[in-house]
């Protein structure tokens, strides 16, 4: 009882220092307006789909959303978990904290625990208010159907983030300084969601001249990458051609029941529940072992 009452003192207090940082507020405010903007654009092209292509309702406009989500979703993970231990092992605060009957495992617990909060916040009150302006914009009335395929969207983001919250935890307990953790973060937010799968097809595709090939190499890495992963349950995977989904085209095709959709992107669903919590699991055990003496 002892050791949830401290995780859920520092979870709170993790919460609230986080939603007074200059730092987050800023990122926060402007990923909700990017994702407004963006969402006030589809909504003005909702009836176009709805004529031209065909499609059954605003869902098609609301994967544009989701692609602006999923590229600026992980920096909210990297802004939340970067500095939230070297700074308090840096200014000794975390000895001082030691002092006090609390464990380490109860501290990173309740970090962890507060910035998923944060996490969920976010997501939650910016996608629904995108949301809003969408259905405002376009006037097409919204069903229960959608409104449960957008809430579980809110979801899958959420632990697409917590990915990248886990390995800037991980990072933060490891490096040297706050400035040298968010440099890490950010290279490795720029290396595995834009860079590296480009870098392999063309260095495949340079040796083999042979598209099919480079495709297939291309997406033996993928396979291993969390935006890859969520893409592909949120809309679908799409030809590298024709940008058109085989298929199922995520979690807005409304062609296709719920059931349909998992049953087709579970291996999909597995990699963004399980990994999370093993990479959770690593940033705790590295905190853990992390000599913080000074």
């Amino acid at each position: 009882m002892e050791n949830s009452s401290n995780i859920k003192v520092i979870a709170q207090k993790e919460f609230v220092d986080q939603l007074r940082s200059p730092v987050f507020l800023s990122f926060t405010a402007t990923f909700t307006l990017v994702i407004l903007a963006w969402s006030y654009v589809q909504g003005t092209e909702v009836e176009y789909t709805l004529n031209v292509l065909g499609s059954p309702d605003l869902m098609r406009g609301f994967e544009g959303v989701a692609e602006v989500v999923g590229r600026f979703a992980p920096i909210m993970g990297i802004v939340l978990g970067f500095d939230a231990l070297v700074k308090e092992i840096k200014s000794r605060s975390m000895n001082v904290l030691l002092t006090h009957p609390v464990f380490r495992d109860n501290i990173i617990l309740g970090k962890i625990l507060g910035s998923s909060l944060c996490i969920l916040l976010v997501l939650f009150f910016s996608i629904n208010l995108a949301t809003g302006v969408m259905l405002l914009v376009s006037g097409i009335p919204v069903t229960l159907q959608q409104i449960i395929r957008i809430e579980m969207f809110v979801f899958l983001t959420f632990f697409y983030s917590l990915i990248f919250l886990a390995i800037s935890i991980m990072i933060s307990t490891i490096a040297k300084t706050s400035n040298n953790s968010l440099l890490f973060n950010l290279i490795f937010w720029l290396v595995i969601t834009v860079l590296l799968s480009k870098l392999i097809f063309t260095v495949s595709y340079t040796f083999s001249e042979d598209l099919q090939t480079a495709n297939d190499q291309t997406q033996i890495i993928q396979n291993f990458l969390p935006d890859y992963h969520f893409t592909a349950t949120a809309v679908g995977i799409k030809d590298a051609d024709t940008g058109i989904a085989y298929g199922i085209g995520g979690i807005f095709d409304t062609r296709y029941t719920l059931g349909t959709w998992a049953g087709e992107f579970w291996p999909n669903l597995a990699y963004l529940f399980v990994i999370p919590g093993i990479l959770l699991i690593g940033a705790i055990l590295a905190f853990l072992k992390k000599d913080i003496t000074y």
